[in-house]
């Protein structure tokens, strides 16, 4: 799991006043929007005793802790102490807050301490906002990780065996040659995938007949996200956009959108909604089941072949990322931290204010690996 990343944390339109408890990369937040409307995240952690923000309540525009009724304005610093309100306020009584953007019908919130200047962007999704598609949306739970995950979304490979039920075809497994083109925060493939003829009312049964079908999949390290644009006969489009959202080492949320240029009646949103359920159901029937359930930090472990051109191109953004000194460090957090003391991803803030009471998450050090 990376810091200093864009993550979704919610559909802009389930976030109200009220606090919303939301975890992301194994740390617990609370989210809600100020008296002004804009969307707030603190970190859920009162640094007086512990207690969890996200179960207090909101008195203005701050957070009121449960235990002990310590209130925390938006910007993360405590306001108030109803036990001692003459004391001067300490300077470490202060929990991190989040920058966060509202873009595409989302929350998205930054987890890490860079400046402005230094953040990654956001994916560029233009058709959101084409009248002329159809927009659906969703969300799936998955018991995988996110680079598992968004690996699985750039692998065409896979289609035949396990979607062939959908949109793959098991005896036609080849894959023809594809370019990727690469970006600093983002790449893509353009390659043209053959599918079987679908016939009938419901379109469920195949024929002999294969239909070509312009494909475009990538990657954008902000959400993180997978994309894809499929160019279907009688120049039919459609879009998907997934977040892959970590909430642990292990569980991802993915929050995404579907959009169709064609059948755009809102009668058939359910069942282009079910569709893409079943394609996830079936990508995680085999992804729980895949071991390691990390994307191992060697190429030598697992054996990649062109095919696997995107995700390796994937992988090697990722471990720059990781050299950057980026990584949670997943082991020293459970064996110092988990159960014992409290930390949390510093903020932007924390390159201002120098008093915390609260440790920042530890990362990997790359120290040894840069002297090396």
């Amino acid at each position: 799991m990376l810091k200093n990343l864009w993550y979704v944390v919610l559909p802009a339109s389930q976030l109200t006043a009220e606090l919303a408890p939301v975890q992301l990369l194994g740390q617990r937040f609370v989210a809600f929007r100020d008296s002004a409307g804009r969307a707030q995240l603190l970190s859920d952690i009162c640094v007086h005793r512990g207690g969890s923000l996200s179960a207090g309540r909101k008195v203005g525009d701050s957070v009121q802790c449960p235990y002990h009724g310590w209130r925390f304005a938006a910007d993360g610093i405590c306001t108030h102490i109803p036990a001692q309100p003459q004391l001067r306020i300490p300077a470490k009584a202060r929990v991190d807050a989040y920058p966060t953007v509202e873009r595409y019908g989302w929350i998205w919130a930054f987890l890490g301490d860079l400046p402005e200047s230094q953040r990654p962007p956001l994916p560029t999704l233009d058709w959101l906002d084409d009248p002329e598609v159809r927009v659906v949306s969703g969300h799936y739970d998955w018991q995988a990780s996110w680079d598992r995950i968004i690996e699985n979304g750039l692998d065409f490979a896979h289609a035949p065996f396990v979607h062939g039920s959908t949109f793959g075809d098991a005896e036609h497994p080849e894959m023809d040659a594809f370019d990727v083109e690469l970006a600093d925060w983002s790449a893509q493939a353009h390659m043209i995938m053959h599918r079987p003829k679908r016939l009938g009312m419901l379109r469920r049964k195949s024929s002999t007949e294969r239909v070509s079908v312009g494909t475009v999949p990538g990657f954008h390290l902000s959400g993180p996200c997978t994309t894809l644009a499929l160019e279907l006969p009688k120049g039919w489009r459609i879009y998907i956009v997934s977040a892959h959202t970590p909430i642990d080492a292990t569980h991802t949320r993915t929050w995404w959108m579907m959009g169709r240029t064609f059948l755009r009646s809102r009668l058939l949103d359910r069942k282009f909604i079910a569709s893409n359920i079943r394609i996830f159901d079936q990508d995680h029937a085999v992804l729980k089941n895949v071991r390691p359930e990390r994307v191992p930090d060697t190429w030598q472990t697992e054996v990649s072949v062109k095919s696997d051109t995107l995700q390796i191109a994937f992988r090697k953004r990722v471990q720059q990322l990781e050299q950057q000194g980026w990584r949670i460090d997943e082991a020293r957090l459970a064996q110092e931290f988990t159960g014992r003391k409290a930390c949390a991803i510093p903020s932007p803030e924390r390159h201002n204010a120098k008093a915390w009471a609260i440790e920042p998450i530890p990362v990997v050090d790359v120290s040894a690996d840069s002297e090396s």
